[in-house]
This record gives structure tokens, sequence and C-alpha cells, in this order.
């Protein structure tokens, strides 16, 4: 059976012809800089509220559970005479 250029819609139940589109039209999204700039900003944005929200986590956690550097200080006991 010969290609005709016509397709079966399933949805529409009917024949459409085929359009053919540039590869530039076709693209998906656009790239740019309106786009970079908005990525960046959302970035930025999310160290902003991620920095205070880890130093607050810290303080947090050192108020509930001290945290130890290092053995305690062993006493010695006074000379025996």
């Amino acid at each position: 059976m010969a290609h005709t250029g016509m397709r079966w819609e399933r949805s529409g139940r009917k024949f459409h012809a085929e359009q053919r589109i540039a590869p530039v039209r076709a693209r998906q999204g656009r790239a740019g800089y309106r786009i970079l700039t908005v990525l960046v900003a959302a970035l930025v944005l999310a160290f902003l509220v991620w920095i205070p929200v880890a130093i607050w986590g810290e303080k947090q956690a050192d108020d509930i559970a001290p945290q130890n550097n290092g053995p305690a200080p062993v006493e010695s006991a006074p000379p025996a005479r």
C-alpha cells in the first residue's frame, strides 16, 4: 500500500493530511537569557532559604545534644604520702 500522506487519527476518527514542520519550529522549548535568568534566580532563592535553615538546624541539634569534642578530662588523685 502506497503512502498517501494521510494518517488515521484515533481521537477524531477521521483522516488528516500530514504536515511537514521545519526542525526549528518543531523544537519543544526555547533557549535564551530569560530562561537562564529564571533558573539562576530560583537557585539563588533556594540557597537564601537553605542557609538560615541549616544554621537553625545545627543550633537546635547542639541545644538538644551538645557535642563532646574529646574524652572527658581525668582527674588525677593526689599523690599518696
